[in-house]
């Protein structure tokens, strides 16, 4: 399921946790942790956690390495 939101004008998309978990090839459980360790910034409503797609690509670029030559 994918959420559109327009905030000021900007469309983010958010993803559940389970397209998240895909994405990254994670587990639920290291989702979890991500969310318990401030790692992963997320939405919750009703008990269903959203992540922001700009927030996964900020967290992939941030941890980015390039090979050693």
């Amino acid at each position: 399921m994918k959420l559109l939101a327009t905030i000021k004008g900007n469309k983010s998309q958010w993803l559940n946790g389970n397209e998240v978990c895909h994405r990254l090839k994670i587990s639920t459980r290291t989702l979890q942790s991500y969310r318990d360790e401030f790692i992963l910034p997320y939405s919750c409503i009703r008990g269903k956690f959203y992540y922001n797609e700009k927030d996964i690509e900020e967290l992939l670029q941030k941890n980015y390495s390039t090979p050693r030559k």
